[in-house]
């Protein structure tokens, strides 16, 4: 699905220094950057009182409403963009150090990231002192990146001594880490895990060594991921249809231009949301790009399929809220495996300012959602918890023979929220269990506890569709009832993430 994305810090550096002293001669000559082609010839839209806003866009699906409104990679004639009286240049470039270079350089305004690769750049533009902001957000995977698994590795907890494939400094790579930070191994695991990572330049080699066998497991993309559930007796443990946060594209500006430029921003995101209509009916205006050039229309639609776009309403909500977490996750990430990252940043890293202006435009009530099912529910339930795509065990603290949720536990809660907001799209199972007490075996009691923690859940914003919800009483003991240690441990509640269709 994504094309490569990143390359090491150390190359990053190089970068910026060779860019300082090539870059505007370059560009001046060839009016690209990476060396890609020349825009498709068209009838330009002309307006001496328009200044052209160059904007670097590499070569994904996701894109596509920015360049149809667009009429191309220069503003045509009869567009979107030219009816609102703006101009824009896309540049294409499918390396984030050259693209990023060059916005810190100022021969560009703006450039399309993931948030996971915002995070990773933005120590890049500290040290060069330029701030920028995310105004926008275009689109997201939903499910055309993920982890692709042989048939005996059920769980992310199964990962455990397997050799997992996983292109370095990619989104694929921070899929992995996300995914085995928020389940419930220890520390050691995740460690074991780590050392068992084999990495790779791409994503097409970490599928290339699974499919050959040198690999249990690789983060990918499509269609690698299709051809892996469908062609083999592999699996598809993740993709990002089952968690549409984790992978979320937009723009990101230096912020003394947006600043200047507010009406600009606010007709560019106007233009987009009304060409995302045509994001799954028109496929010519992509073709601009080289990778899509030779690309059927039916070759298209089926890559428009792994990205969605992103809504007005998405936008309010992504701006000023989940996009801001996931940028600290994976910020927080990237710091984890070595690398310089700024969590803090993630509060000034976004705005929804201009996106509000547009408030009546677009629909209210048109955000992601998924078709939580009764059905659904029941064909959860009856997967084995040793089979949920993740495990974790909530120490929740209730006032004394009661099950009312002790104010010590909202903390804890809450982080949970989060991680339930970014897995979107699996059932919740959730598990109430007591100690043992006599004369009661605590299953209706042990109910109420896990139906308050699906209640605080939905109070956070989590969908209550997504609920099941188990009381197992004294029946699924972990230690014994016999000292005051074992009964703490017994009374615990766990929550199980599963995925069904795969």
């Amino acid at each position: 699905m994504r094309n490569k994305r990143s390359k090491h810090v150390l190359q990053m550096v190089i970068s910026a220094v060779v860019m300082v002293a090539i870059v505007a001669g370059y560009l001046v000559i060839s009016g690209n950057i990476g060396g890609t082609k020349t825009p498709a010839p068209g009838q330009d839209y002309v307006n001496a009182d328009v200044p052209t806003v160059r904007i670097s866009l590499d070569e994904f699906i996701g894109w596509k409403p920015l360049i149809y409104a667009n009429g191309g990679l220069t503003t045509k004639e009869g567009s979107i963009n030219a009816r609102n009286g703006i101009k824009i240049q896309y540049v294409v470039t499918n390396d984030a150090n050259v693209s990023s270079a060059a916005l810190i350089d100022g021969d560009l305004q703006g450039a399309g990231y993931t948030v996971n690769r915002y995070a990773f750049l933005q120590s890049k533009f500290d040290e060069a002192g330029v701030e920028v902001i995310m105004p926008y957000i275009s689109n997201y995977s939903n499910g055309g990146d993920g982890i692709i698994a042989s048939a005996d590795i059920l769980s992310v907890e199964d990962l455990v001594g397997k050799r997992i494939a996983v292109p370095r400094y990619s989104e694929a790579q921070t899929l992995v880490e996300w995914l085995i930070r928020n389940s419930s191994l220890t520390d050691e695991q995740v460690t074991q895990i780590r050392k068992d990572i084999v990495y790779f330049e791409t994503a097409d080699e970490t599928a290339k060594a699974f499919f050959s066998g040198q690999v249990d497991a690789a983060a990918t993309w499509e269609p690698y991921l299709t051809q892996a559930a469908s062609a083999t007796d592999s699996r598809i443990l993740f993709d990002t249809s089952m968690g549409t946060n984790l992978i979320l594209d937009g723009l990101v500006f230096r912020t003394d231009f947006v600043e200047q430029n507010e009406e600009f921003i606010v007709k560019l995101i106007d233009g987009a949301l009304e060409a995302n209509s045509m994001y799954t009916r028109e496929f010519d205006s992509i073709k601009v790009m080289p990778m899509f050039e030779l690309m059927t229309s039916e070759e298209i639609a089926e890559m428009c399929a792994g990205a969605s776009v992103a809504t007005w309403a998405d936008n309010v909500s992504l701006l000023g809220n989940n996009a801001v977490e996931m940028y600290k996750q994976m910020a927080n990430i990237w710091i984890s495996v070595g690398e310089q990252a700024n969590p803090k940043k993630a509060e000034t890293a976004f705005t929804n300012k201009y996106v509000n202006q547009l408030l009546g435009k677009y629909p209210a009530n048109d955000v992601t959602s998924f078709k939580f099912t009764e059905e659904g529910r029941q064909t959860a339930n009856q997967i084995s918890n040793n089979s949920a795509l993740l495990s974790v065990t909530l120490n929740i603290e209730f006032d004394t023979d009661s099950y009312k949720i002790a104010r010590s536990s909202y903390e804890d809660l809450n982080q949970f929220a989060q991680t339930a907001q970014i897995l979107n799209g699996v059932y919740i199972q959730i598990e109430g269990n007591t100690a043992k007490v006599p004369g009661d075996d605590g299953v209706d009691f042990s109910y109420k506890r896990a139906l308050s923690v699906a209640k605080y859940l939905q109070a956070l914003g989590v969908d209550s569709e997504r609920f099941i919800i188990i009381g197992n009483g004294d029946t699924k003991p972990i230690a014994s009832n016999e000292t005051e240690e074992g009964r703490a441990a017994n009374r615990r509640t766990e929550v199980y993430f599963k995925v069904i269709g795969y």
